[in-house]
């Protein structure tokens, strides 16, 4: 567990495994060398959970970021279609301590997203509502939500640093250096998960980075994290949600 300013990031342990893309990656390109160093992807626990109604569905909207608090960066380059694709391949480079790529291979791809006017990473997270614990029945998820990837904010107690921001654009490189984290506000198209006439209950919010372990990272088991919320009805059938844990 690790803090953030003005919150706290938790895990969930998942069993540790490789992806297939992963592994396709590495026996294509071979085992990444000694001296890579590999990121660590953790998310950060949902936060502003917000019930809405919208054309008759009831919506929870909120924020989600991924931290990487591993020793190398998680670093993904553009393989360009051919012209007027709009599905691209995604490289995933693993550097040195010297700042000096040492691996590569092909572990996800690019989407454009027109609205957006630039290309978002597909298989970075996972969302999914669960009812009555994280494990529990899931009610609802939302799968390969596609990222464009940034340093967006600095880590609090992360063991690992990067003083200046290396990724900050949408056009070509993206990635999320050492020591910090890419957030997406509860405004951000796709971060919603649809619960239309859930009964009321305890139900868990759970968010998990490289769900398909498309990305080599060095830890598999602490890519989740949760908020758990009481949903409850009036006597008119209309939610409402609080916060518990």
């Amino acid at each position: 567990m690790f803090r953030i300013p003005g919150r706290t990031v938790g895990v969930v342990v998942t069993a540790v495994a490789l992806s297939v893309v992963a592994l396709q990656a590495a026996r294509a390109n071979g085992a990444p060398p000694s001296n890579a160093l590999l990121p660590d992807l953790q998310t950060v626990v949902p936060l502003h959970l917000q019930l809405v109604n919208a054309h008759q569905q009831e919506i929870i909207r909120f924020s989600n970021g991924i931290a990487n608090t591993g020793a190398g960066h998680l670093r993904l380059r553009p393989e360009l279609p051919a012209a007027g694709g709009t599905v691209q391949s995604a490289v995933q480079e693993l550097l040195d301590a010297e700042g000096t790529s040492v691996w590569s291979g092909v572990v996800s791809q690019f989407d454009f997203h027109p609205d957006h006017n630039h290309w978002h990473i597909a298989a970075v997270a996972e969302f999914s509502i669960h009812r009555g614990s994280p494990t529990g029945p899931k009610v609802t998820s939302a799968e390969k939500v596609t990222f464009c990837l940034i340093d967006w904010y600095k880590l609090d107690g992360s063991p690992s640093k990067t003083p200046d921001r290396t990724y900050f654009d949408c056009a070509g490189q993206q990635g999320i250096s050492p020591g910090w984290v890419d957030q997406y506000h509860q405004a951000t198209e796709g971060q919603s998960l649809d619960i239309t006439g859930a009964a009321p209950g305890t139900y868990y919010l759970v968010s998990t980075s490289n769900p398909e372990r498309s990305f080599l990272e060095s830890e598999y088991s602490n890519n989740t994290s949760w908020t758990k919320f009481e949903l409850r009805r009036d006597s008119k059938g209309n939610p409402k949600i609080t916060i518990t844990g």
